[in-house]
């Protein structure tokens, strides 16, 4: 019983906080990057409390990602259920890899002077991350799913 409400606690915390960064993800990408190219004077101040407050806020989130993503593929025992885990996991690592390669060093040098082409790249590249995150939250949604109609929640946690 107690690895039942195991993967159910999983499942719903890794649910909830894949669909919290998919919703700051394309706030960032659509509204909030763009906006970027408006910012005439104060830029690198702007942009060094942005990374500051967006750490703050996301960080936590995405360690939080990551722990029960990896404690949900141990969770997981059945055999679809283990593969969708580890489908997210796969995509929670080329997240990470884009952010580490890619997003922090171009937020990095935004920090030190303003570039028009290094924005550019910043709302190109971060394209890969929101729509990476996207289909996490879209295999949690198929996880959430199919563990339900195992009849896992319905049948071992409500004694049905």
């Amino acid at each position: 019983m107690q690895s039942v409400l195991d993967l159910i606690y999983l499942t719903l915390v890794q649910l909830v906080v894949t669909w919290m960064i998919v919703g700051i993800m394309w706030f960032l990408q659509v509204v909030h990057y763009p906006l970027y190219r408006k910012i005439k004077e104060g830029f690198v101040e702007y942009e060094r409390s942005h990374i500051r407050r967006a750490a703050l806020l996301i960080g936590p989130i995405m360690l939080i990602e990551a722990i029960t993503a990896i404690l949900l593929i141990g969770a997981s025992t059945e055999g679809t259920l283990t593969k969708l885990a580890g489908a997210n996991l796969i995509l929670l690592i080329f997240i990470w890899l884009s952010t580490f390669l890619f997003q922090i060093n171009q937020h990095q040098k935004l920090s030190v002077r303003f570039s028009h082409k290094i924005l550019q790249g910043l709302i190109h590249c971060n394209w890969i991350r929101t729509l990476l995150w996207t289909l996490k939250g879209i295999i949690m949604a198929i996880f959430c799913n199919h563990l339900f109609h195992l009849g896992t929640i319905a049948k071992k946690f409500f004694n049905m």
